[in-house]
């Protein structure tokens, strides 16, 4: 009995003892759980000291974003990327738009922010522009004689959203807009662009944004009569009017009649036009007035065959159900975005506008041995779903597809089947 009352004496101070220690620690994480933080994390302390403290830390609040206990993300997270940002970051305030920053779209915030402090306006983990050319390679940007000043000084910000924005390039206004807020037309102006007012057009038709190895950073390419200052060639004197408007497209038959009539641009390019007069073409109704520049630039381009933009860009203006396909698809033809090296651009007698047929996969050494391995293809091999002769986009998909290989069906088995029926 003696015994038993001893032992239960001994429990008893244990409870005591251990009730007391769990209490001090739970009243001390009440009161102040950053410095019950430090106890093991004493580093965190000197992260406090930078210029500019992300606010839960400032707070002592560690527990915002991490789980004390237990978490299925590194470093306790309670959430992980893009979504633990969100809990106190409203998502639909500067991070939603038709053009998202590629880091913001896949939730890897962490890329240009320092999560806990950082001496950099906004935590960023570099200033301005050499935060920027972390993804952006800066040979591609400023490596030209001419610099865009803004460009010089870093202060990519100026023009570019680095969340989202509504507009191509994530540009935080329209390019005209963009432009004149610095660039205000004077008199001076005007005398620099040849007496004709240039005030609200597109600046960005003739001078490259970032930089250029021409005088007034203008394009790498351009249009001749531009180059020799004609500009009456095309242009009422002193005015941004046409000398001459309208295309002589014949509607019925959705082709150039070049005899009766003459546009401006067939003045000079009558063999161009000559080329949409196949079986496919791209003539666009509605687009008369302005044909040609729906694609080409009439003054200056970085591009080839003076495109207004980047040749993905002209066009998946037209082909949005492409580019949403080929953005979805997680593998792609890794000439995805150069689109005539494959196609042709005003029209052809081949179906989708290829440039060599069902023989385009094999040209300018890309596939050199197409048809000669593996699977036969060719004008005597014709798929039995169709009955027309099988080429190489029977079984892949140019445009992209969830299967390696950019194949239109898994490999092992699923694609086979489709003709080799068991």
């Amino acid at each position: 009995m003696k015994f038993f009352s001893y032992a239960l004496g001994i429990i008893i101070c244990f409870v005591v003892i251990v009730g007391f220690e769990e209490t001090s620690i739970y009243a001390k994480s009440k009161v102040d759980t950053f410095a019950l933080c430090l106890e093991c994390h004493p580093k965190t302390k000197d992260l406090t000291m930078k210029g500019r403290v992300h606010q839960p830390l400032k707070e002592g609040k560690c527990t915002e974003c991490h789980n004390p206990h237990v978490s299925k993300h590194p470093t306790l997270l309670s959430d992980i990327g893009g979504e633990l940002c969100y809990n106190c970051h409203d998502r639909k305030k500067g991070f939603i738009g038709i053009v998202v920053h590629r880091p913001v779209e896949e939730g890897n915030c962490l890329v240009c922010h320092n999560a806990h402090s950082s001496d950099i306006k906004a935590l960023l983990k570099k200033a301005g522009g050499d935060g920027c050319f972390s993804c952006h390679p800066k040979e591609g940007i400023i490596a030209k004689k001419n610099i865009h000043p803004e460009v010089r000084k870093g202060n990519c910000s100026s023009c570019h959203n680095p969340h989202a924005s509504d507009r191509e390039g994530l540009l935080n206004k329209d390019r005209r807009s963009l432009c004149a807020g610095c660039h205000t037309e004077t008199v001076a102006f005007a005398n620099m662009h040849m007496g004709y007012k240039v005030g609200g057009s597109d600046c960005l038709g003739c001078h490259s944004p970032h930089s250029s190895n021409r005088k007034g950073i203008l394009k790498a390419s351009l249009h001749k009569p531009f180059e020799e200052n004609k500009c009456s060639s095309c242009h009422v004197a002193g005015s941004t009017a046409v000398v001459r408007t309208g295309m002589s497209l014949c509607v019925d038959c959705h082709r150039f009649d070049l005899n009766n009539g003459r546009t401006l641009c067939v003045d000079c390019h009558k063999t161009s036009m000559e080329g949409f007069n196949k079986i496919s073409n791209h003539l666009i109704l509605g687009k008369n007035d302005s044909f040609c520049n729906s694609c080409h630039n009439p003054h200056a381009s970085d591009e080839r065959y003076l495109l207004k933009d980047k040749e993905k860009r002209v066009c998946y203006e037209c082909h949005t159900d492409t580019k949403d396909y080929v953005a979805k698809s997680a593998h792609k033809h890794p000439k995805i975005g150069e689109c005539l090296d494959c196609h042709v651009a005003h029209g052809s007698n081949a179906l989708f506008f290829l440039s060599k047929g069902s023989n385009t996969c094999s040209q300018e050494k890309c596939h050199e041995t197409q048809g000669t391995f593996t699977h036969p293809i060719g004008e005597k091999i014709i798929d039995p779903r169709s009955k027309v002769a099988m080429d190489c986009s029977t079984c892949h998909n140019p445009m992209g597809s969830p299967e390696s290989s950019i194949l239109r069906f898994e490999k092992d088995k699923e694609l086979c089947v489709q003709c080799h029926q068991m």
